[in-house]
């Protein structure tokens, strides 16, 4: 048993996604009072519709060199993994100037190392959680693959593989005929792969969150169904969060609600660049058996996961903000894949769209607000929240406690920038 902080606090958590009741539990771990509010939770967040990756290998930013030379391709290629919608564009430049910046090479290896770090502590921080929510049922350890259609694919990928081996990563490069021993389904049309043989995946992401949930609840928790729309110090020791028909207190508020945070942090006097990924995934029901681990597709940039239910492709990247509809040119493409991938597949089930928060330089905000220090930032994680949850909510957990983060999270700051 942790040993208890000398002074408990009531805590107000916004945002009940992995991120926002991966930080409850902690907080709960060291003897406090938490509340945590969401105006849909456990309802089809990107908690619900993400690749199911336990992701421990994720630790090169989105942003490279070599990304910023392939931006035209991407941006006017509709079969690229990557699209803009033009209307959004004078809101998105900011954000992508930052990205250009964050693209350079001094700075991608500055990136790939501080992930790097968080992500060697992943596991440690999340597998306690998951066994307190009673959820290893819903993990599985099979390794991961990363597929390439040519061998140049591979060649560009290089120093990728290489920034991840110099953080501790291990990556494996396979050959055609060793992919086709681990997943003999998959149409050979690929060439190469890369194997994370230490990765797991989830098999139900939304079973999981429920029984984490309940687990804060058990302990005491409360979970809010209402939407946050301000927070506001009422007196030296209170915060108020506003909720669109009520209010709540709390001596410490955490801001973990993911692409809706950037609105929350403006209220508190922090501006900070975050936007948002639009994502996408097709369910293909009882198919779960054509796959044996999550893989990667590397050309259209996109996992097939298989899951208790079916088999799940879930990817590509669309910035268009929160407002913007389901494109369904993206689902098209995911669809048009799965069949070159697996013929034998039928048609899928169910599509889903959701927006993933994402910051410039593709590495999370954990830390204190730069205005009140009674406000906590947990947001940010762009494709791997679930993998960095765990990690997060210790993190947070410690600011709160009083202690020394138990690693330098200098790097996080909301003040990087």
């Amino acid at each position: 048993m942790n040993e208890l902080p000398s002074k408990p606090q009531d805590v107000v958590i916004i945002g009940a996604g992995f991120v926002g009741i991966a930080t409850a539990m902690w907080l709960q771990k060291s003897g406090h009072k938490v509340t945590v509010v969401d105006p849909e939770p456990f309802a089809q967040g990107a908690y619900f519709g993400n690749a199911c990756t336990i992701a421990t290998y994720a630790n090169n930013p989105v942003g490279t060199p070599r990304t910023i030379k392939q931006i035209p391709k991407l941006l006017f290629n509709p079969n690229s993994p990557l699209t803009i919608n033009w209307s959004y564009l004078p809101k998105l430049t900011p954000w992508l100037m930052r990205f250009v910046w964050a693209s350079r090479p001094s700075q991608v290896e500055h990136i790939g190392q501080q992930l790097g770090r968080l992500l060697i502590h992943a596991q440690s921080a999340l597998m306690p959680l998951i066994e307190t929510a009673q959820g290893s049922d819903l993990v599985k350890k099979n390794g991961t693959l990363y597929l390439y259609g040519s061998e140049a694919g591979l060649v560009k990928a290089q120093p990728d593989i290489a920034l991840r081996r110099r953080n501790g990563i291990a990556v494996t490069e396979l050959t055609k005929s060793e992919i086709s021993d681990l997943e003999p389904h998959l149409n050979p049309i690929y060439k190469r792969g890369l194997w994370f043989e230490n990765a797991q995946h989830l098999l139900n992401p939304l079973d999981l969150l429920k029984r984490m949930g309940a687990s804060v609840v058990a302990n005491g928790g409360q979970i809010v169904t209402n939407k946050a729309v301000g927070i506001k110090r009422i007196s030296i020791d209170t915060l108020k969060v506003q909720l669109q028909d009520t209010s709540i207190q709390g001596q410490k508020v955490v801001v973990a609600a993911g692409a809706w945070s950037k609105g929350l942090a403006q209220q508190v006097g922090d501006t900070l660049p975050l936007d948002t990924e639009q994502g996408y995934h097709l369910m293909y029901k009882g198919a779960e058996q054509l796959l044996n681990r999550p893989v990667g597709w590397a050309d259209v940039g996109f996992y097939m996961t298989p899951m208790n239910e079916g088999l799940r492709a879930a990817g590509t990247v669309e910035l268009a903000g929160l407002n913007n509809a389901a494109n369904p040119k993206r689902l098209q493409l995911i669809a048009k894949t799965m069949k070159t991938l697996l013929p034998q597949l039928k048609s899928h089930d169910s599509e889903w769209t959701g927006f993933r928060p994402s910051m410039p330089d593709s590495m999370p905000v954990i830390s204190q607000s730069s205005k009140d220090t009674g406000v906590y930032y947990a947001f940010g994680h762009g494709h791997i929240g679930v993998t960095l949850s765990g990690i997060t909510g210790k993190l947070i957990s410690e600011m709160i406690d009083g202690k020394t983060p138990s690693m330098d999270i200098a790097a996080f700051s909301a003040q990087r920038f």
